[in-house]
């Protein structure tokens, strides 16, 4: 293992790059390059500083975590790179799936115009020790991943291509303009979006808007049993002051999901709105899914007594049942949960012809807004 302090540039190879063992970050700088592990129990690369460090125009990979960073308050940008699930193998102590990035107490996290495959995506936990500027925050745009896998040595972790599970309030904090595409049968994925016991602020949700999401299946494929699915607030916290909080859902895209698009199972100050749910529930084979489909939903799941002042409004659903004989685009509510609930059903016949011309209004909407998704090129 090689241990940097500098900055490295040794830009990756267009085509096949090659790649160099894994590194450790002591401190801040610009880091470029292809590092890779093969051994779960090590990261690919490891940043132990608090010290800025950006990682881009970058290819990494590896059995267990990518991109890790542990108890350093880090600040860390990701930008421009590439990153790749190897073959799981046996781990030590505790499960290390592949995530692309797992931080664990951080200051700063920006992750954007990157590329994740069969990763198992973003994790922000255990504390934020940040000022609560725009500076001091979390930024999740621009990437693109293709199946989200949570496979482990001898099994399978709940993963998801973001989990926010952190103390402390994070203003400015977004998850915005990410495209996300799971295979049936090729992905692992757990819920895509999971807001587990974090927080934004009164006056600065989170916000999770304008993010396109594909897919959610049970893993392996032929089970009929799935708990997973779009964009889910989680909460079983023990009181209202350190339950998931001010969260605002909005203008996203969810395609071809199975058990449910859009969730509230705990929290409070949640707004989700203006989203389009289509979900025709049948394979590209034409085979109905197996596994139950719903649209949204808003419970007191875990009746902590710290969900309410909730709502669900103006989102626009085409969600039929695993049998492709009858609608289901509301699956669950209270109105404790979610004190408005006011949603429209698209009149049309759900097919997978509906849901391709999701996709096509979702590459419309990046061309119109200029936006510029996954690794560009650098300067």
């Amino acid at each position: 293992m090689l241990s940097l302090g500098r900055t490295v540039r040794n830009s990756p190879k267009a085509a096949s790059p090659n790649y160099s063992g894994p590194i450790i970050i002591t401190k801040g700088g610009t880091y470029t390059g292809n590092w890779e592990s093969r051994d779960a129990d090590v990261a690919a690369v490891d940043v132990r500083t608090s010290e800025p460090v950006v990682i881009e125009n970058a290819n990494v990979r590896g059995a267990g975590f990518l991109i890790r960073s542990q108890g350093y308050g880090a600040d860390i940008t990701v930008r421009n790179t590439r990153g790749y699930g190897l073959p799981p193998t046996p781990y030590a102590d505790y499960a290390k799936p592949r995530r692309f990035v797992a931080i664990d107490v951080f200051r700063n996290v920006v992750v954007e115009n990157c590329y994740m495959q069969e990763t198992a995506g973003i994790y922000l936990g255990v504390e934020y020790t940040g000022n609560g500027s725009s500076t001091e925050s979390i930024c999740i745009r621009f990437n693109k991943a293709l199946d989200i896998n949570g496979q482990i040595y001898g099994g399978k972790e709940r993963v998801q291509f973001v989990q926010f599970n952190y103390r402390g309030e994070v203003p400015n904090a977004e998850i915005s303009w990410n495209q996300v595409i799971n295979r049936p049968g090729t992905s692992a994925v757990e819920d895509n979006i999971n807001i587990y016991n974090s927080r934004g602020a009164p006056y600065s949700p989170i916000l999770i808007h304008n993010n396109y999401i594909q897919g959610a299946f049970p893993y392996p494929l032929e089970l009929e049993e799935y708990s997973g699915g779009g964009i889910l607030t989680d909460s079983p916290g023990t009181d209202s002051l350190t339950a998931t909080a001010y969260v605002e859902v909005y203008e996203n895209q969810l395609v071809g999901l199975g058990n449910y698009c859009l969730g509230i199972a705990g929290g409070n100050h949640i707004n989700m709105h203006h989203n389009r749910a289509v979900v025709a529930a049948v394979f590209s084979n034409g085979k109905p899914y197996h596994f139950w489909t719903g649209g949204i939903w808003a419970k007191d799941y875990y009746k902590r007594d710290n969900t309410f002042a909730n709502s669900m409004h103006h989102n626009t659903l085409a969600v039929l049942g695993k049998t492709r004989t009858w609608r289901n685009d509301i699956f669950d509510s209270t109105f404790v949960a979610a004190a408005e609930y006011s949603n429209y059903l698209l009149p049309d016949s759900v097919t997978k012809k509906l849901e391709h011309n999701e996709f096509k209004r979702w590459t419309q909407k990046v061309s119109q807004n200029g936006i510029k998704l996954g690794p560009q090129l650098s300067s």
